[in-house]
């Protein structure tokens, strides 16, 4: 469809940021694999707050950093504040803003978008500490998307224990986990 867009004969002047935000409501309305994986009845609102992360699956836009946390913030009109900062390998800090959107507020899913509203991507809560939010299990989209979270700047292994076997029964790949601390 995008590449059939771009090469079709014009008739009238589209806005050139046309295809992208087509590819973005695309890529909002997609779906995982690991949807079915994500909690249930999720309280977005005690969600908020700072995570620290303790292990991760590396990726390309996080690559180098460490001492990573996300901090989540209610933005209004059913919109959450995203902002993911680290610490460089130079010992600088990065700092990335994004919007997360709730497609189903009975879902632990988020629609997050660091170049809103041009593309997003999955984001699950496949774990969670339900009694008082303080570690979660994130997944993305693909096994290839993983991070373990907790408010404090440690974790219980027992619980990581249980939430990294969750995860590798869920299919992620589970081998490539680091810890970034």
């Amino acid at each position: 469809m995008f590449l059939s867009f771009c090469s079709s004969p014009k008739k009238e002047e589209r806005p050139v940021w046309e295809p992208f935000l087509i590819f973005g409501l695309t890529s909002y309305a997609s779906t995982s694999p690991f949807d079915s994986f994500a909690e249930r009845e999720i309280d977005f609102s005690r969600f908020l707050g700072t995570w620290n992360e303790m292990q991760r699956i590396d990726t390309s836009f996080q690559s180098g950093l460490s001492r990573s946390r996300a901090t989540y913030s209610d933005i209004g009109n059913g919109q959450i504040g995203v902002l993911n900062q680290g610490t460089r390998s130079d010992g600088g800090t990065t700092a990335q803003n994004g919007i997360a959107l709730v497609p189903d507020p009975k879902v632990g899913r988020l629609k997050v978008s660091f170049a809103f509203p041009f593309f997003f991507g999955d984001f699950l809560i496949l774990r969670i500490d339900r009694v008082n939010y303080q570690t979660a299990l994130i997944g993305g989209p693909t096994e290839n998307f993983l991070w373990i979270f907790s408010r404090q700047e440690s974790i219980d292994p027992a619980i990581e224990t249980s939430y990294i076997e969750y995860a590798k029964g869920a299919g992620y790949r589970v081998a490539s986990l680091k810890r970034f601390r």
